[in-house]
């Protein structure tokens, strides 16, 4: 059984997979709260499900990008878990997170998280062999310059809110906005995506594993 947690941005979400289905998730918002909110969220979930820590056989985590502090205690619960226990663990970055879980379309597709000050992490994804692959790496850049960026339809998804959707919205005749519902990363897909690379024998070393963190890409403006 694997455990996947998620504190990359305001939204925090946790996950119980066997394998085969998923055994518990949530996903709430909170701003500033992770510190005091994420074991004991992870705690009730254990007892809610009838399950035991001990019988966890690995660890997924979102890597970011997102809140340098939320990153960093996402990271330090799930290495501290599978440390304690000798588990395998595996980082996934939080992008590949919010576009494993959309559908599969002939447009490609801009998968954006929020960053605070009006700053977006943003990468353009093609489907290719049943599966959105990167198409370049990550940038950083406001809603009105990621609009810039849209010559072509395209499909759009992450963190947008009513001002975002404004912005984006008006490249109508190339935009289409994904609903709300898929906009919300979905831990139940991060705990997927790290069982596979488990199965695979790709976890990662705990030692090295760190969150991919904004002030490390080239493009960040000063502001």
């Amino acid at each position: 059984m694997l455990i996947a947690i998620d504190t990359s941005t305001d939204w925090t979400g946790i996950a119980l997979f066997d394998g085969t289905q998923m055994l518990a998730e949530q996903v709430w918002k909170g701003k500033h709260y992770q510190s005091v909110e994420l074991v004991p969220a992870i705690q009730r979930m254990f007892s809610k499900a009838n399950l035991s820590p001990n019988q966890l056989t690995g660890v997924g985590v979102a890597t970011g990008p997102g809140s340098f502090t939320g990153l960093r205690i996402g990271m330090s619960v799930a290495k501290g878990i599978a440390l304690a226990q000798k588990l395998p663990i595996v980082g996934i970055p939080s992008l590949d997170i919010l576009s494993s879980a959309q559908p599969g379309l002939r447009r490609p597709m801009i998968a954006m998280i929020e960053l605070g000050r009006g700053r977006f992490a943003w990468m353009r994804y093609t489907y290719k062999n049943r599966a959105w692959q990167a198409e370049n790496g990550l940038q950083l850049d406001d809603a009105k310059a990621i609009a810039q960026t849209i010559k072509s339809p395209i499909y759009v998804v992450g963190d947008l809110n009513t001002e975002t959707r404004q912005i984006l919205g008006r490249k109508w005749k190339t935009t289409q906005l994904a609903p709300a519902s898929l906009c919300v990363r979905r831990p139940a897909v991060l705990a997927e995506l790290a069982w596979q690379k488990i199965k695979a024998g790709e976890a990662d070393d705990p030692a090295t594993l760190s969150p991919i963190y904004v002030h490390t890409l080239s493009n960040v403006p000063n502001v």
